[in-house]
């Protein structure tokens, strides 16, 4: 079987958790399945890039668009002309689109990565032309494809309660962490730069999510400021990382407003691994995630989190996390006073990490990927 996976989200820089997705799923297809044909397909200006992070074995083919504003729009409105002629000069049997659409081709069977439904929970992280395009493409895409894979089983009933699919067409299949990556090994050498020193003197909480809305960074910092006020916690230290995304202007400001809150933007890879190994509570306040890398790659780093107790969040982290209602400050301001004062807490929490990690694999998510595609290939797509 020949197998086309568009990977035109593998990029140099930005991309976050799909290109992370379409990286970790190619290199795992390529340990486990020895049998079919690949081709995988990259912008060609990320050509050179993909070809040091994508299969060596896998065939590498360049779509005539770049990473830029302008080829965005082309590629919206010519994909589907691109792909039926990619399918007619290649002949594949099976299509892959690792996010949430899919052109319309004409033999081939079409299986669909959705990895959340923010597009209709809060369709102000998009832009204006972004948002008009994916609200039509997203449901047709849904309707017609002949399976789906989630990555949750959060982003599952999502799909089945707003788009009215069928829950046989879809298979929920779990992303992971790379543990190799995540690891503190990766830093047993490492010191921090000299203008950060501080951080080790004193404890911290520490937070890694884009700077938007849904993050909820507004009430992290009021809980934060609770902490504060309460009582012995003088040296504590509330350190916030992520690139500014949407609307970052009210949380810029209550980060210059509150003392001992320090935001580092993008953070270097040794110093995110050192924050996430140091931190004395990973702290995850967003109300939405489809998945919700963050807490897991902590825990990999062998630190406890809290996180809401919202959307995807108590499925990925299991017992292994504390939780507060996101919307509640009093609730959150609770959850980190209990952590931070009462070390059982978080050793209790630290000897369930590893049987809670276990359950993520890059292998089993290849895998079961794999058995998605027999499926698409030997069945008709159950009636919407």
């Amino acid at each position: 079987m020949k197998i086309a996976i568009n990977c035109q989200f593998c990029f140099a820089k930005g991309g976050g958790g799909i290109t992370e997705y379409i990286i970790q799923l190619t290199n795992h297809l390529e340990m486990v399945d020895h049998k079919n044909e690949y081709v995988l397909y990259v912008l060609e200006d990320q050509f050179e890039h993909c070809k040091t992070k994508l299969p060596v074995r896998f065939r590498l083919k360049p779509i005539p668009y770049k990473q830029s504003f302008v080829s965005k729009i082309m590629r919206s409105l010519f994909a589907d002309r691109f792909w039926r002629h990619e399918e007619q000069v290649e002949q594949f049997h099976l299509f892959h689109s690792p996010f949430f659409h899919a052109p319309k081709l004409k033999n081939a069977k079409i299986v669909m990565t959705v990895h959340d439904l923010r597009l209709y929970r809060y369709p102000e992280t998009y832009s204006f032309l972004r948002y008009q395009f994916l609200k039509r493409a997203v449901k047709e895409s849904i309707s017609r494809v002949d399976n789906i894979i989630a990555i949750s089983q959060f982003t599952k009933d999502e799909m089945v309660s707003t788009c009215r699919v069928a829950p046989s067409k879809v298979s929920v299949i779990h992303e992971a962490i790379n543990r190799n990556f995540f690891s503190a090994d990766k830093i047993k050498d490492y010191q921090l730069p000299e203008e950060y020193a501080f951080l080790n003197n004193g404890r911290f909480l520490f937070c890694l999510s884009q700077i938007e809305p849904r993050k909820n960074h507004l009430r992290l910092i009021e809980a934060f400021k609770a902490v504060k006020d309460y009582g012995d916690f003088g040296d504590l230290r509330l350190v916030l990382a992520g690139v500014k995304y949407q609307n970052p202007a009210p949380v810029l400001k209550a980060i210059a407003e509150t003392p001992d809150v320090l935001y580092l933007d993008y953070v270097p890879t040794e110093m995110l691994l050192w924050l996430y190994h140091n931190t004395s509570l990973f702290v995850y306040p967003s109300f939405y995630e489809g998945f919700g890398f963050p807490p897991l790659e902590a825990a990999s780093m062998g630190t406890v989190s809290a996180v809401s107790r919202a959307s995807s969040l108590p499925e990925v982290c299991g017992d292994c996390a504390l939780y507060f209602d996101p919307y509640d400050v009093d609730d959150i301001t609770r959850v980190i006073i209990s952590a931070l004062n009462d070390e059982s807490v978080i050793i209790d929490k630290k000897n369930k990490l590893e049987n809670q990690l276990s359950k993520f694999s890059w292998e089993n998510n290849a895998r079961e990927t794999l058995n998605v595609y027999s499926i698409a290939t030997r069945a008709s797509s159950p009636a919407v």
